[in-house]
C-alpha cells in the first residue's frame, strides 16, 4: 500500500537540502581523493572544489536544522504510536496475542483464537 507520509520526497524541500549536503559532501571526498591520487594537480582547483563543497554541506545541513526542527520533534520511545489504520490495538477477529517466554529467555508467541 502506498503511503504518502513515508514516502522519502513527501517534503520536497527537506529531501533539497538533504541532497545539498550530500553533494557537499561528495564534492569534499572527490577533492580529497583527487589531491591525493594527482600530486600535480592545481591546488587552487581542488582547493576551491573542497570549500565549495564544504559550504553545499553545511548550508544543507544548517538549513535542514532550522526547518526541519529535529530537536522539538524526537520520537519518545516510552510513548506507543498511533498505527494509522484508525483503530485501537484491539484485534478485529477476536484473537489474542500472548507472548511468553522459554527456559533462555526468548520470547515465543501464542496466538488464542478463544476456541
Amino acid at each position: 500500500m502506498y503511503n504518502d507520509k513515508n514516502f522519502r520526497t513527501a517534503k520536497p524541500f527537506s529531501f533539497g537540502l538533504a541532497m545539498a549536503g550530500g553533494i557537499g559532501i561528495v564534492l569534499m571526498i572527490l577533492a580529497l581523493g583527487v589531491g591525493v591520487v594527482q600530486p600535480d594537480a592545481n591546488s587552487y582547483v581542488i582547493g576551491m572544489v573542497f570549500v565549495i563543497g564544504l559550504a553545499m554541506m553545511v548550508t544543507g545541513i544548517g538549513a535542514w536544522i532550522f526547518t526541519a526542527r529535529p530537536f522539538d520533534h524526537f520520537d519518545d520511545i516510552n510513548q506507543p504510536l498511533e498505527d494509522d489504520h484508525g483503530h485501537g490495538s484491539h484485534s478485529a477477529s477476536g484473537h489474542t496475542i500472548e507472548v511468553h517466554r522459554d527456559e533462555a529467555g526468548h520470547p515465543i508467541t501464542v496466538i488464542d483464537d478463544g476456541t
